[in-house]
C-alpha cells in the first residue's frame, strides 16, 4: 500500500473525527429531504423510528366468535406476532440479495469487517460473505431468512461513483483513483452477482466530494497528522474513552500549523468545501445515472433500491445543501430507471462518520419497508 494511500485512508478517518468533535454523533438536524416539493409516493421520507419498534404483524384480523378475555387477546396477539416473524424469516430457495456500495455498505467501523491491504487498496473478497452481521446487510439477511450464500456484501471502501460504474461494466478500475489512491483491479464477481440478484441495494456517491476534501485538508496541512492518523486507522478513537481522549489531545498538541497552513485550512473550511461540492455534483449525478442504467440493463427483473444520502457532519451548511441536491437527483433517477428510493435521514453515525450498530439497524429497517419479498 503506497504512502499516499495510507495518508488518505488515515485522513478520511481523521477529518470525520475532527469535525464531529463539535457535534453529537447523532446529528439533530433537519433530515436531508430532496429539494423538490413533491416526489413519487415510493420516495417519500418517513418519520424517525422509535428506539424500540415492535415488528408489524401481517396476520389478518378475524372476527372472534365470542368476546375474548384480556388473557385470550394477549395470547392471540403473541401468536399472530410469532407467526408473522416466522413467515418473514422463512428462507426462500435461490433468492439472492446483493448489496453494492462503499465503506458504509462494507461495514467499516464494525469489529467484524474482513479485508486485506494490497497494492493500491484493499482486497474485500473475504467480506463478501464474511461481513459483520451487525451491518445493515446482515440485518436484512437475517430478517429475510437468508444465509451468507444468498446475501452478498459487495461494499468497497473509498470507491467513488465513477469507479463503481467502471467496475460494474468491466470488473476493474482502469487506473488508480488520483484522489483516493485506491484501485480495485479485479472484481469480476460484481457483474455476476448483479445478474443473478433478486434484490439489489445501492449506496454510493458521498466519497466523490468527501475524499477530495480530505486530500485538500492533507495538502493544506502538509500532511502533519501522521501520528494522529495512524492511531485513527487502528480504530482507536471510534470509542472515546478518557484514555483515548487524553492521547488524542496529545496528538493535537503535536499538530502545529504554520500561519500559511492555518490560513489554508480555514479557507478550506469556510469556502473550499463548498467549491468542492459544487465542482463534483454534476459528475456524481452523471455517474449515478450510469450505475442505475447498468444495473437495470444487467438485471431487468430485480428489485433495486437506492439509499439516500445523509450528512453525518451537519456542521457545514455547504455539505447539507450538497446532499439535499444529491437526494433530489437520486429520487428523480430512481423513478426514471424503475428503482426504489429509500430515505435514511436519521442514520446514527459514530465519530468516524460511519453508521453505528443502531445506525445500521435503522438502515436495514428502512430497506425492509421497501422490499417486495
Amino acid at each position: 500500500m503506497t504512502m499516499k494511500t495510507k495518508r488518505i485512508a488515515s485522513l478520511l478517518v481523521s477529518a470525520g473525527l475532527l469535525l464531529s468533535m463539535a457535534v453529537p454523533a447523532f446529528a439533530a438536524q433537519a433530515p436531508l429531504a430532496p429539494e423538490a416539493d413533491t416526489l413519487p409516493a415510493a420516495v417519500q421520507e418517513t418519520e424517525p423510528e422509535e428506539k424500540t419498534e415492535p415488528e408489524a404483524s401481517s396476520a389478518p384480523e378475524t372476527e372472534p366468535e365470542e368476546a375474548p378475555t384480556e388473557t385470550t387477546q394477549a395470547q392471540e396477539t403473541t401468536k399472530a406476532s410469532q407467526t408473522a416473524e416466522t413467515a418473514q424469516k422463512a428462507p426462500a430457495k435461490d433468492f439472492l440479495y446483493v448489496a453494492i456500495g462503499d465503506s458504509v455498505t462494507a461495514g467499516v467501523g464494525l469489529s467484524g469487517l474482513q479485508y486485506k491491504l494490497v497494492q493500491n487498496g484493499f482486497d474485500m473478497s473475504g467480506n463478501y460473505k464474511g461481513y459483520d452481521g451487525q451491518c445493515f446487510v446482515g440485518y436484512v439477511a437475517d430478517q429475510l431468512g437468508l444465509d451468507r450464500d444468498h446475501a452478498i456484501n459487495l461494499g468497497l471502501p473509498a470507491v467513488m461513483t465513477r469507479d463503481l460504474a467502471d467496475l460494474i461494466e468491466t470488473g476493474a478500475m482502469p487506473a488508480m483513483n488520483q484522489y483516493s489512491g485506491v484501485q480495485y483491479t479485479s472484481v469480476p464477481e460484481l457483474k455476476e452477482y448483479i445478474q443473478k440478484a433478486d434484490l439489489i441495494t445501492l449506496q454510493i456517491g458521498a466519497n466523490d466530494a468527501l475524499i477530495r476534501t480530505i486530500v485538500a485538508l492533507g495538502e493544506a496541512t502538509n500532511w502533519k497528522s501522521e501520528k494522529l492518523a495512524n492511531s485513527m486507522v487502528t480504530g482507536m478513537f471510534r470509542n472515546l474513552t478518557p484514555d483515548n481522549i487524553d492521547y488524542f489531545m496529545d496528538c493535537l498538541k503535536q499538530l502545529t500549523l504554520t500561519p500559511s497552513e492555518f490560513r489554508a485550512v480555514m479557507h478550506l473550511l469556510t469556502t473550499g468545501m463548498g467549491q468542492i461540492c459544487t465542482s463534483t455534483y454534476a459528475d456524481t449525478v452523471t455517474q449515478l445515472e450510469r450505475v442505475m442504467k447498468d444495473l437495470r440493463e444487467l438485471n431487468p427483473e430485480a428489485q433495486i433500491l437506492v439509499l439516500s444520502y445523509n450528512n453525518p457532519v451537519p456542521l457545514m451548511p455547504s455539505w447539507s445543501r450538497h446532499f439535499r441536491r444529491l437526494n433530489t437527483a437520486a429520487a428523480k433517477l430512481a423513478a426514471q430507471y424503475d428503482v426504489t428510493y429509500v430515505p435514511i435521514p436519521y442514520t446514527r453515525t459514530a465519530n468516524d462518520g460511519h453508521p453505528t450498530v443502531s445506525g445500521h439497524k435503522y438502515i436495514g429497517r428502512q430497506i425492509l419497508k421497501a422490499v417486495n419479498y
